[in-house]
């Protein structure tokens, strides 16, 4: 995700300092098509299962073992000084479970803050009202949007 909002970013300059250069636009753009991207590490996961979604420990696997940069700069950061002394296998998985937390705990946290607000037994006035609507909608309460 955030290297795809890097790319959209440098697009956008090159357009505007190089009006004249929008080849590297456009070949970006169908470079990344047929690539299959993590939304969290932004890192290509074509290696892995077709129906992945997330950087998987068998891809966590393959960029320790084929790509060591790219895993000490951007995957070992992940794990905490007390799983780093752990079996690499045991690394891999929290690993993952790391990048999947990074794209569910916004989301899941914010459902839980809403719930918390709206069951409060103490209030006078309905505070649905009072909730940013980007935040409902980033808690998955599309249905409150309407009311």
């Amino acid at each position: 995700m955030e290297n795809s909002l890097l790319y959209k970013v440098y697009d956008f300059f090159n357009n505007i300092i190089n009006p004249n250069d929008i080849k590297f636009s456009s070949a970006s753009s169908v470079f990344m098509a047929f690539e299959k991207i993590c939304p969290v590490t932004g890192l290509d996961i074509s290696m892995q299962a077709k129906n992945s979604k997330f950087l998987s420990s068998s891809g966590v696997k393959w960029y320790y073992e084929n790509d060591r940069k790219i895993f000490d700069k951007i995957l070992a950061p992940r794990l905490t000084e007390s799983f780093k002394s752990k079996d690499i296998k045991f690394q891999f998985k929290k690993i993952t479970h790391s990048i999947r937390n990074a794209d569910s705990n916004p989301r899941n946290n914010t459902r839980r803050a809403i719930k918390k607000l709206l069951n409060e037994k103490d209030s006078l006035f309905n505070n649905m009202q009072l909730i940013d609507k980007y935040k409902l909608w980033q808690a998955g309460m599309k249905s409150s949007l309407d009311s």
